[in-house]
């Protein structure tokens, strides 16, 4: 038994298996942000349009939905990727949950900024902003 072997009997599961169990954390996040949006974007359009302040389109439920679904592919697919490369790495002999949590946290930004772009939003326009 060699070392990966004997860190996936002492922790239950495998790297790819912990990636996707902390990325059903990073979904619950892109969910919220993609519901947090929608909720923005609809009182924005609102409030501007009872207030007679300037036209704002009305938001489009079909695009946040292709924009969550984009997120959320980005996610599954990059964790599961990234997990099985790491397998060929030193990142094989750690504990799987701590080998998952970089994997966890790179393809949840991947998969927000995908998530961003396909709405509109340039994220480098709001870092450059801070």
């Amino acid at each position: 038994m060699d070392t990966t072997e004997a860190v996936e009997s002492r922790w239950g599961l495998s790297l790819p298996w912990w990636s996707l169990a902390i990325g059903v954390l990073t979904t619950v996040f892109l969910a919220g942000l993609a519901f947090a949006l929608l909720v923005l974007h609809a009182l924005t359009y609102g409030f501007t349009s009872v207030a007679g302040l300037g036209s704002i389109d009305e938001p489009d439920v079909d695009r946040y939905e292709l924009a969550l679904a984009v997120g959320i592919g980005a996610n599954v697919f990059g964790a599961l990727g990234l997990s099985r490369l790491a397998l060929r790495t030193r990142a094989a002999a750690w504990p799987p949950v701590l080998a998952a949590l970089p994997i966890a946290l790179a393809t949840g930004v991947v998969a927000t900024t995908a998530m961003l772009a396909v709405l509109g939003i340039d994220v480098l326009r709001l870092v450059d902003g801070l």
